[in-house]
């Protein structure tokens, strides 16, 4: 099922759910503004396989923690295509992997900074536009880690459960002004930050973590990206508000 011509934003675009979420757009018509902090090199790939699905790509860099520089960004993608229709954030950031007690102030501050006060920047200025034309889809991709609330992972744990909260309020404020607002809360996943928790964690902790879920295996990037396009298309008209595990049954093995 292709949808209309339509423009998303998607942050983390050099990130392996960023570019999976960028391709399943690209696929079913939607053109894209591929965010990056750095990693050209990747985000430019993430750009030729948009192209390869027939659809256009722009890569522009930005710090999600810079205000100024986000604000830029989402200007620079309405004056390229016209409109933002949806906004894809996949960025994050990377745990410390420290107990509370262990961790810094720079630690906790440096974290939220990134994954929260980021995600609100973008956020706030992509709903300004969208309130202006009265329609939008937000999709913002989180994490189980706050539900899960594992050992060492304050950090996340707290980013993202302010993540949802943000998401849930703009469901609130904007509904009637025809934006939709949604999360997935996502689990081990075979990315880069998969990879990180693996070796954090250790590789037969994750064997044995993995193989006491329901479907015992990570999660795969396009996996995520189906659901993040499902909540930004008008097959999900009548969703907001919701934040969707997608986690292979991770939250509920305990």
């Amino acid at each position: 099922m292709t949808d209309a011509r339509r423009f998303a934003l998607i942050t983390g675009a050099s990130g392996g759910v960023g570019r999976a979420v960028a391709v399943e757009l690209a696929q079913h018509g939607y053109s894209s503004a591929l965010l990056y902090r750095n990693g050209l090199k990747a985000v430019e790939e993430t750009a030729d396989a948009v192209r390869a699905a027939g659809a256009e790509a722009i890569v522009l860099q930005a710090d999600l923690t810079d205000p100024e520089a986000v604000e830029k960004a989402v200007q620079a993608t309405v004056d390229h295509f016209g409109a933002i229709d949806v906004l894809a954030h996949c960025a994050g950031a990377y745990t410390a992997w420290k107990t509370i007690r262990g961790l810094s102030v720079k630690d906790w501050q440096d974290f939220l900074n990134a994954d929260l006060s980021g995600f609100f920047y973008v956020l706030a200025a992509c709903v300004r536009h969208m309130h202006e034309r009265k329609s939008g889809s937000i999709v913002a991709v989180s994490s189980i880690a706050a539900q899960a609330c594992q050992p060492r992972g304050g950090q996340a744990a707290a980013a993202k459960a302010g993540l949802e909260a943000l998401v849930r309020v703009v469901a609130k404020e904007e509904g009637r002004h025809g934006i939709r607002a949604n999360g997935v809360a996502i689990g081990l996943t075979e990315t880069e930050m998969g990879a990180d928790a693996e070796r954090a964690w250790g590789e037969e902790a994750t064997k044995r973590l993995l193989a006491g879920t329901p479907l015992g295996r990570m999660g795969k990037p396009e996996e995520i990206a189906r659901v993040v396009r499902f909540l930004a298309s008008d097959e999900a008209s009548y969703v907001t508000g919701k934040i969707l595990q997608v986690d292979g049954g991770q939250i509920i093995a305990g």
